[in-house]
């Protein structure tokens, strides 16, 4: 199943690995490195990861 979700400026990611792009998530949150909008890694990865979670929610909901 492809997803999409959205970096920190904008940009459409897709994502076919739901687990795995949020474990790169988690590794890269803390990384203080620039990105060439002036926000950070770690802030672009904390920002995607909210939207990780709340589809990992979503789809872990039983039916009604």
């Amino acid at each position: 199943m492809e997803l999409t979700i959205r970096d920190i400026t904008g940009e459409v990611i897709e994502v076919d690995n739901l687990a795995e792009a949020i474990r790169q998530c988690r590794e890269c949150m803390n990384s203080p490195c620039k990105m060439p909008s002036g926000h950070t890694v770690g802030e672009n990865h904390a920002y995607m990861l909210k939207q990780l979670l709340a589809i990992q929610e979503q789809q872990q909901r039983p039916p009604r």
